[in-house]
């Protein structure tokens, strides 16, 4: 072998040499960045999961966000407790940090009342359109015709009534409710307590947590007071400090 064949064949081993592990190198930072972002995802499950099974804080919107273990929350809820609670359940088992953004709103649960209020007035003032539109109509086909069609106006008419019916029925299920949720604000037993309001033909049930048996009682108590409701169905639960 002469000396140019011997120093191509030194360089093309350097070569290889220099090469091979560079690849290694570049394959096993792409599985660890891989790895990663699995374990991301996973934590990410874990907490949202931990969120949702909180009596507490099932109610809230908390949007939870993971990078490199690095836990951001964000959302709004009622009290600092609330946040600081939040904030421990984000720290679980291989997370690095927590970044808690949460905003508190005292006035939060007030906000969804509003909102349901709103919603109410709405449905009863379409309520009433329906019935004054359907009023005119009917007396329009009377003037209009007789015979066969006084009987169509009847049919109509009868038709009418029963839809109007059932939109009354709704609208007083969510005019109640709101009602409910209105009598609870403000009330002191009732300051810390998570209360869910639903209303099913006059029938209002109670879902959520309070501090003590006595409110619960009390929570109770306003529901059955309310015009309207005809039976109470008290879930509520005791949360224990």
């Amino acid at each position: 072998m002469n000396r140019f064949n011997y120093l191509l064949s030194v360089g093309l081993a350097g070569t290889l040499l220099v090469a091979g592990p560079s690849r290694w190198a570049s394959g096993e930072t792409a599985s660890q960045s891989a790895a990663v972002k699995a374990d991301d995802s996973a934590l990410e499950t874990q907490i949202e999961t931990s969120l949702k099974n909180n009596s507490v804080l099932a109610p809230r919107d908390i949007d939870v966000e993971v990078k490199q273990g690095v836990v951001t929350l964000t959302g709004t809820v009622r009290t600092n407790s609330e946040k600081s609670s939040a904030g421990k359940l984000a720290k679980v088992n291989g997370v690095a940090r927590v970044n808690n953004q949460l905003e508190v709103d005292p006035k939060i649960d007030r906000s969804k009342v509003e909102a349901a209020g709103e919603k109410t007035k709405s449905g009863l003032t379409k309520a009433v359109d329906a019935t004054v539109n359907a009023t005119e109509k009917a007396k329009e086909g009377v003037q209009k015709g007789v015979g066969k069609a006084e009987q169509g106006v009847g049919a109509a008419a009868d038709k009418t009534s029963e839809a109007v019916g059932k939109a009354g029925d709704k609208a007083n299920d969510a005019s109640i409710t709101t009602r409910v949720k209105a009598g609870f604000t403000g009330d002191s037993l009732l300051k810390e307590s998570a209360i869910d309001v639903d209303t099913v033909d006059h029938v209002v049930t109670l879902k959520g947590t309070v501090p003590t048996v006595g409110a619960r009682d009390r929570a109770a108590t306003v529901a059955s007071g309310i015009a309207g409701v005809t039976r109470v169905v008290n879930q509520l639960v005791v949360k224990v400090n």
